[in-house]
């Protein structure tokens, strides 16, 4: 929209009801929002105004009112509230929150790919909206960039999820108004069964698009942005986007399967909740997600590899911090009192931190650790602590070597001896001593896979491969891993990289082979259900 046909349109709404408008703040395909100021309150709000053409028309006009409905029963930072819905002299309107910042995608526009760190913040906070809207059953069905607002509330960066206009109620028939044979969405970031017929869009889907709007902060395009309308929407459907790393190379390996999860092709393939999503980044962020004025973002120039030691740390509740792993292994349950005593020393720990006692923070940690050893809060928190400490230890000088020499004899005896959960122990006492120590990663690694503890398991391997140290060994060992969970792409992967280290290496070559064919087989599988869905429609 012209400058002039700004001015025009200010001037013709001067004043809507007890809203007198200010300035122009966008245009879309529902019509003008405007800056404008509540009368009677002084309240500064976003109005947005539906164009007289789309009032007209009874489908618009629910689509509008929709939005309104949706959004009045959404009470979350993380969403921009609804004021009013009203119509005022034939012109019918929405007060929205006014949001004093820019959208996700001129946010990265101007900042170029985001820092790993602030995207996990961001993508928190957007898993934190999607599961509001879960909660009431709606399924925003336009998740993209643009409809996230980033915005600065005490120093700290916040993005708020925004136009509700072609969500649906799941416990309702009001989706009809869209459907009807329809593709609502935007293709770049859709999801494909919502592609084929918008009516099978649910939450996974909207988790679907999250992940494209993610990949886009983190590669600084969205994943298939080539090509097509017909060609973009088969890649979704068919395609996996090119690795982030090409365009971003400070993206952890494990921030790369989440999405990957999050973007997988079939729908029960994908996290199935926001609160699912929620508890995997929570172990990317090293603490269970909290309220986000709990958790400071750190600005991207004043963020280090590791946090300098008067950084305060927020105190998480552990309860969310639960890991499914022990459910799957064969571990005793831990009994309240247990769970309590690990608690309070995890706090402690954090407290003890703040205060510069990092030698004594870490101990607390150890013991965390060994009172429940599933838990990757306590294991990913240590880390943090053991980063800091790492450059004192290394120049621990003789003493300190003898030290390590001899815990490495205690973990080669209870290794030896089939005690695992002595391995775990003894071997996060040697990390703590020298966390870039990959023979013991890989020995813990082993230990915990015999416990049943495939997440730590991986979690523990994958913390050697981010070092860039991928030797054959690390690479088979993961990629053995990645097999035993079915994730069949990263272990094909990992074993082309050994192949290539090691031409001669039978094991790899034919791990290539048969993991092709999985893949295969299971592409064939989804086309046959996709077909099957198809000729059903």
């Amino acid at each position: 929209m012209s400058s002039g046909a700004q001015e025009k349109n200010t001037r013709r709404y001067h004043r809507l009801g007890k809203y007198r408008v200010m300035s122009h703040i966008a245009a879309g395909g529902m019509g003008v929002v405007y800056k404008a100021v509540d009368t009677e309150t002084g309240q500064l709000v976003a109005l947005k105004i539906l164009s007289p053409a789309l009032a007209a028309s009874p489908v618009a006009l629910e689509r509008f009112r929709r939005e309104a409905r949706h959004g009045a029963k959404l009470h979350q930072e993380n969403v921009v509230g609804i004021h009013e819905f009203g119509e005022a002299n034939g012109t019918w309107f929405l007060a929205l929150e006014f949001v004093d910042g820019i959208d996700l995608m001129d946010y990265t526009g101007r900042h170029g790919v985001l820092d790993p760190d602030e995207a996990v913040s961001f993508l928190i906070q957007a898993a934190r909206a999607l599961e509001i809207l879960h909660q009431n059953q709606i399924v925003h069905r336009d998740i993209k960039p643009s409809n996230f607002l980033v915005t600065e509330v005490d120093g700290r960066k916040i993005i708020k999820l925004t136009d509700l206009g072609v969500a649906r109620a799941m416990d309702t028939e009001e989706f009809r108004v869209t459907r009807d044979g329809r593709t609502v969405g935007t293709i770049d970031y859709m999801a494909p069964e919502q592609a084929r017929d918008s009516g099978l869009a649910d939450i996974r889907s909207d988790i679907y698009s999250l992940g494209c709007t993610f990949y886009h902060t983190l590669a600084g395009q969205a994943p298939f942005s080539e090509g097509g309308l017909a060609e973009r929407l088969f890649k979704h459907t068919e395609a996996e986007p090119p690795d982030v790393r090409q365009f971003n190379p400070k993206v952890p390996l494990r921030l790369i399967l989440v999405m990957r999860r999050m973007m997988a092709k079939k729908p029960e393939d994908r996290y199935q909740s926001p609160a699912d999503l929620l508890r995997d980044l929570a172990l990317l962020e090293a603490v269970p997600p909290t309220s986000p004025k709990d958790s400071p973002v750190v600005p991207a120039e004043k963020r280090s590899a590791t946090p300098p030691l008067d950084t305060p740390l927020p105190i998480p509740r552990m309860e969310e911090a639960v890991t499914t792993a022990r459910e799957a292994s064969n571990l005793p349950e831990l009994t309240p009192e247990q769970r309590r005593i690990a608690v309070g020393q995890f706090e402690r720990a954090i407290q003890i931190m703040e205060k510069g006692d990092l030698d004594y923070a870490i101990h607390l940690l150890l013991n965390c650790c060994k009172l429940d050893p599933a838990n990757l809060v306590y294991r990913q928190t240590l880390r943090r602590f053991q980063k800091a400490s790492f450059p004192k230890k290394a120049a621990a000088g003789p003493v300190g070597l003898l030290k390590r020499w001899i815990r490495k004899a205690r973990l080669k005896a209870v290794k030896r001896a089939g005690k695992n959960l002595q391995v775990l122990v003894h071997g996060e006492v040697l990390l703590s001593q020298n966390p870039q120590d990959q023979q013991t990663s890989l020995v813990m690694a082993q230990a915990a896979d015999a416990l049943g503890l495939l997440n730590l398991a991986v979690w523990l391997l994958e913390q050697s491969w981010h070092k860039d140290t991928h030797t054959p060994a690390l690479n088979r060992a993961l990629a053995r891993l990645y097999e035993k969970r079915g994730h069949f792409t990263q272990a094909a992967i990992l074993w082309d990289l050994v192949h290539q280290r090691e031409p001669k290496d039978v094991e790899a070559l034919q791990k290539k082979k048969d993991l092709a064919a999985k893949e295969t087989i299971l592409r064939g599988q989804y086309q046959e259900a996709m077909q099957d869905n198809t000729e059903t429609d």
